[in-house]
């Protein structure tokens, strides 16, 4: 995964985005009024609502937009 770091992105784009500090996700961020989605690619799991209060006190960070994907077979 290329990424281009960066402290936000626009909804719907795909980003790395930090969850309470320690890991990271690879994941389409949708923006609501509400909060966040962070909408994963794989159907078989669900997506994660982060609320605006949320976004603060865990916090949720971007870290950067995903501008390329490489994969080698």
């Amino acid at each position: 995964i290329v990424v281009r770091k960066q402290a936000d992105v626009e909804s719907g784009q795909i980003a790395i985005v930090a969850v309470d500090g320690d890991d990271a996700t690879c994941k389409k961020l949708i923006k609501t009024e509400d909060g966040v989605i962070l909408q994963p690619a794989n159907p078989d799991y669900d997506p994660i609502f982060y609320s605006n209060e949320d976004i603060i006190s865990l916090p949720v960070t971007v870290l950067g937009q995903v501008v390329e994907i490489r994969r080698k077979l």
